[in-house]
């Protein structure tokens, strides 16, 4: 098997980025279906806790609340630090739920902050995918020139 066969394998970051960006807009979608059609509710917050690791500050919040058919609605949403700063102090916190959404839960202090992080990813995303298709390309024109004419012999002359 010839080795520039192996650089077609340079189309999975491509497709990484493709797989990502699909999944940043389906939350951003079910973002907005859960505000838009959610029922409102009180959540108790069970469990808060944000940590540092290294120069990465992240956390968690655990949410519970009964929903009007009865049911007992228990999640842990993760947090990155500009939404944890919002909600540190609350033990209730105000929530939009709709089960059949991709994002079910929706924390209301932090809904427009979350909405603008999920824009942000997108756009990364986006941008990595323009840039990794660019790479693909012409990795893949360079490796069907290689497989097509072979590779050029180079030839040493010694001159004394």
């Amino acid at each position: 098997m010839n080795k520039y066969y192996f650089v077609f394998l340079v189309w999975l970051l491509p497709a990484y980025f493709l797989f990502q960006g699909t999944y940043q807009v389906l939350i951003y979608n079910g973002l907005g279906l859960t505000y838009e059609s959610g029922e409102s509710y009180i959540a108790d917050v069970l469990e808060f806790d944000v940590k540092q690791i290294a120069a990465q500050t992240n956390g968690y919040v655990i949410l519970e609340f009964e929903t009007e058919q009865g049911e007992s609605v228990r999640q842990q949403l993760a947090l990155p630090v500009q939404m944890a700063q919002v909600i540190t102090d609350s033990e209730v916190i105000p929530v939009r739920y709709y089960k059949e959404s991709f994002s079910p839960i929706v924390m209301l202090p932090t809904y427009d902050l979350q909405r603008d992080v999920v824009s942000v990813n997108m756009g990364v995303t986006g941008i990595g995918l323009l840039v990794t298709l660019v790479i693909a390309l012409a990795a893949s024109r360079f490796a069907l020139r290689r497989l097509r004419h072979g590779e050029e012999e180079l030839q040493f002359e010694r001159i004394d």
